[in-house]
């Protein structure tokens, strides 16, 4: 009995799988035993006709000359964290979003409420900056705070082209409320830099809100090299 059942697990586990286009799979989509459904999923895998994510995520997409066409970096994140806020673009990735830079990374980087192993991504965890994700922020909003965060290795525009980029996306692609709301839990030069932004952009009164570094000294710092930011702080 046990091994009819086995059979017919792996017919219809590979027989399901390769009618999909572009679907992750794990174990838990097919019936059947989990060790059976395993291996022929493993079997897939060696076979070329799905391709492992993770240990038990798998992928089938479509197949090219040059093999099968891969997951995108936010498929695999939506898979992964599902709907959990907070999630969005970091470093380069971050900047790119933003149209401040040309420069594609090697490796797609994101930054993250907590780490998933075993992906072939760059995490950078922001479990502490919990704000991004109680206020729900969405990528560009993200992507505002990580270039906010690293400017001087990210941005490649002049300051003036870069903070005039921004002003434009600014109560549009980014809500400021949101922004100044969430940096609550962002570091002392972060809030700096985006207090100067806010104010920069015609938002003054939403840029007082936010809660000013302990001392002058780490206001000048965060906006030294970015003139028309220090110009308006």
């Amino acid at each position: 009995m046990k091994k009819s059942i086995s059979k017919t697990s792996v017919r219809s586990t590979r027989g399901y799988v390769t009618a999909a286009r572009s679907r992750f799979f794990t174990v838990n989509d097919f019936a059947g035993p989990r060790s059976t459904v395993a291996r022929a999923l493993s079997r897939l895998a060696d076979d070329g006709e799905i391709v492992r994510v993770k240990r038990g995520l798998y992928w089938r997409g479509a197949k090219t000359p040059l093999g099968m066409a891969p997951p995108s970096s936010a498929a695999i994140l939506r898979e992964v964290y599902g709907k959990t806020a907070g999630v969005g673009p970091a470093l380069l990735d971050a900047a790119r979003k933003l149209g401040l830079t040309t420069q594609v990374a090697r490796t797609p980087s994101f930054a993250v409420p907590y780490e998933v192993e075993g992906l072939s991504l760059i995490f950078v965890n922001r479990a502490r900056r919990t704000g991004r994700a109680r206020h729900g922020l969405n990528d560009a909003e993200i992507a505002l705070l990580e270039v906010l965060y690293s400017w001087e290795d990210v941005v490649e525009l002049t300051s003036a082209d870069a903070v005039s980029r921004l002003r434009s996306l600014i109560g549009k692609t980014i809500r400021p409320k949101a922004v100044a709301a969430a940096s609550s839990t962002e570091s002392a030069r972060v809030r700096e830099r985006l207090r100067a932004l806010l104010i920069f952009a015609g938002f003054q009164k939403v840029a007082i809100s936010i809660l000013p570094a302990a001392n002058a000294t780490t206001r000048n710092e965060a906006l030294r090299g970015i003139q028309e930011l220090a110009a308006v702080a």
